[in-house]
């Protein structure tokens, strides 16, 4: 990913599967996206409140913050699926795009409020190999920050543990479900 590349980040709250979920997913996305790529994760493991996230990459000038038309902005209502507009938001670091699954590393990903800017408690957290650090590319993104961390299946659940008792912190484990090439 280059540094001039703008994340959004789309979650859905839903109790779909993700047999029933990702078909809905790629055929409204289709209509209303033309992000280059964009990848659909389902949360695994302990429930969160978004059961699925899209990450679409967009170069920044090319970047349209149009996931959704105005009539059907903030659900799927005919398949009880809930939207959430994370936010457009670029790489502060990076330092991994994809996971290990063979070395057994898993990718935990913490939303951060605004409120929190100490960035240097999340670097010091124990139990993490590699971390990307996403910052708002607009202020009217939802969260301050929001990390992924590659953490080994042996230091998932004690990482996890340490994000959802952080105030301000919405953390979840995610697997890659599918990338669609929506052009």
């Amino acid at each position: 990913m280059k540094k001039s590349t703008i994340v959004q980040f789309v979650c859905f709250v839903t109790s779909l599967e993700a047999d029933e979920f990702a078909p809905k997913w790629e055929r409204y996305a289709s209509k209303l996206l033309h992000s280059p790529e964009s990848a659909l994760q389902q949360q695994v493991g302990t429930k969160t409140k978004y059961q699925y996230l899209s990450q679409h990459e967009w170069q920044n000038q090319d970047f349209l913050f149009s996931f959704m038309n105005e009539a059907r902005s903030e659900h799927f209502p005919e398949h009880n699926v809930k939207v959430v507009q994370i936010g457009g938001y670029t790489l502060l670091q990076t330092a991994s795009r994809k996971v290990n699954k063979e070395a057994g590393i898993k990718k935990l990903i913490a939303f951060v409020s605004h409120e929190e800017y100490d960035l240097d408690y999340y670097m010091a957290l124990p139990g993490y190999t590699k971390i990307n650090i996403y910052q708002p590319y607009y202020e009217s993104c939802l969260f301050g920050y929001v990390l992924e961390f590659f953490v080994s299946e042996d230091d998932l659940h004690n990482l996890s543990r340490e994000l959802k008792d952080r105030k301000g912190v919405e953390a979840g484990t995610y697997k890659e479900y599918m990338v669609a090439q929506l052009l």
